[in-house]
């Protein structure tokens, strides 16, 4: 191994245990009350390496839910979520890699915690709801879209925040079985109604 290479891994190691020290922390405190002494303690990594990657508690909590979105917004991107599409097979890519997140994401949808995270998660699939809309031969106007929109979004919000706290009891196909049957019921009664 090159000392590029050697580099890299130790950067990838001081990040990560940072990473769990903070996630530690959230667990039992808000992030205003954490400080880079305590922070640096539990990850057993001096204050001057902390510093070199990041700014202050704050600047590292941005930097990791950054991380979290970009990784999200294109695991949303793969995912084809639509009337016509595998609504299955796409759920079951959104709950795999919640599940592969369920620290973070279990400290960031709990009721202790700022809403903000939670609330972008349901942007983000928000948004790619509605562009795949125009992917379909779904005809809706903006105001009824909308309120699928909102009730589908809501509803897997909840299911997920659910699953979540009952510590990840069902597989990611089983999640999506459930959730796509929901929104699978939702749709087709809505189109036979004319709504």
């Amino acid at each position: 191994m090159n000392k590029s290479g050697d580099k890299n891994r130790s950067v990838r190691n001081t990040k990560r245990r940072l990473r769990e020290a903070l996630l530690t922390l959230l667990q039992k405190k808000p992030v205003n009350e954490i400080s880079v002494k305590e922070l640096s303690e539990l990850a057993d990594v001096n204050r001057g390496t902390f510093y070199f990657h990041y700014s202050d508690v704050y600047d590292m909590l941005y930097q990791i839910e950054d991380e979290f979105f970009r990784e999200f917004e294109t695991v949303l991107n793969s995912s084809e979520l639509g009337y016509k599409m595998d609504i299955h097979r796409s759920l079951v890519k959104i709950f795999s890699f919640l599940g592969e997140n369920h620290n973070m994401c279990s400290i960031f949808f709990s009721e202790n915690n700022d809403m903000k995270f939670f609330n972008k998660i349901k942007a983000l699939v928000n948004e790619h709801l509605c562009s795949l809309w125009k992917h379909t031969d779904i005809t809706l106007n903006e105001v009824r879209m909308d309120m699928y929109n909102a009730f589908i979004v809501n509803g897997c919000a909840g299911i997920m925040q659910r699953w979540l706290a009952d510590g990840l009891k069902e597989t990611p196909d089983e999640i999506a079985v459930l959730v796509s049957s929901i929104i699978n019921g939702i749709l087709k009664t809505g189109l036979s109604l004319h709504i």
